[in-house]
């Protein structure tokens, strides 16, 4: 069975129960009132784990506050907790700005073009950097004209997206990460003061101080979670379905849980008889091995390619010292 909350106004919220289990929930307040109804289908979680879902209630959404910008019909968002041993984050790994598309403005310029309210003007004829425009911060909501006063923003920062999973992407998924535009609310120019005030807290930690912008927030968050295949913790959910109380259309949302992992992020560090070398010992460089294919088992054998404590990876393909006989 499916349990729906329908409010009047508000957030929907779906619970997608196993076989035979009923789990009661009660209407917040008189204007809401619950159905079951037959499913059809549940969906199936991206993320490796025991999916299982809870009705949360929520009440319904005041009047007053605007509509959000854009967000789809359903949203849905897996929460779990976040693993206790991982490699650690390293911004390095998460190369930006790029110029995907090679016509010289890279990720931040095309943003900044983007997001101004009016036409930007450029520092030169090639039209590479934006020299002037105008930005309103929807953290803020205050308006900037200089480029240069301005941050761009990843909504789900990049240190929350490692912690939520992305710890084991490889370079470039990172990179794509780090870079995308084919979601609006994914990088937002804002105010360099606001986006230092976030860092890399969730939004059970940070919100935007303009509240009008909650709504779209939240929803650009879950949104992004749910596409990159990124967990959330329970405070983070709790944080999300209060902003999106503040939506005046009817959000509806999944909500997934991680019952178990069945990724262990610790690396595998046991020294293997067949190794030259032993991946717990001291620094080895390219240099120590006679083929590639040596240097590939001390590679993995030391952890990589979650970790790279030899750094013999340069590129951070997953590829250890290719010039080496026997490379791929």
């Amino acid at each position: 069975m499916r349990y729906v909350i329908w409010p009047l106004l508000g957030i929907v919220l779906l619970a997608a129960c196993g076989p035979g289990t009923a789990v009661p929930v009660e209407a917040p307040n008189p204007t809401v009132a619950l159905q079951a109804v037959e499913a059809t289908a549940t969906p199936e979680p991206k993320a490796v784990v025991a999916p299982t879902s809870t009705a949360i209630p929520v009440a319904a959404a005041p009047t007053s506050q605007p509509a959000p910008l854009t967000y789809p019909a359903g949203l849905k968002i897996t929460v779990g907790a976040v693993p206790s041993s991982m490699p650690a984050y390293d911004r390095d790994d998460w190369r930006h700005w790029i110029d995907s598309d090679g016509d010289c403005q890279d990720a931040r310029q095309e943003v900044l073009v983007a997001e101004s309210a009016i036409p930007v003007t450029f520092e030169s004829s090639n039209q590479c950097r934006v020299d002037t425009g105008t930005w309103t911060g929807p953290y803020t909501g205050t308006s900037e004209t200089d480029p240069g006063s301005l941050d761009i923003d990843h909504m789900v920062p990049l240190a929350n997206a490692h912690r939520s999973g992305a710890w084991a992407w490889d370079a470039g998924t990172k990179e794509s990460y780090a870079n995308d535009l084919s979601y609006a609310g994914h990088l937002i120019a804002t105010t360099a003061s606001a986006n230092r005030s976030k860092g890399a807290k969730g939004p059970e930690d940070w919100r935007p101080a303009e509240t009008e912008y909650w709504c779209q927030y939240a929803v650009d968050w879950i949104t992004i979670k749910s596409q990159w295949d990124l967990s959330a913790t329970d405070g983070e959910l709790t944080a999300l379905v209060e902003m999106l109380q503040t939506c005046v259309t009817p959000v509806q949302l999944e909500v997934l849980h991680q019952e178990s992992s069945e990724i262990d992020p610790t690396p595998s560090t046991t020294a293997s008889p067949d190794l030259k070398f032993d991946p717990n010992g001291p620094d080895r460089n390219c240099g120590d091995f006679d083929t590639w294919q040596e240097a590939q088992d001390f590679f993995k054998a030391a952890g990589g390619p979650i970790t790279d404590r030899h750094r013999l990876d340069s590129d951070k393909d997953g590829t250890v010292c290719e010039s080496l006989p026997g490379a791929s």
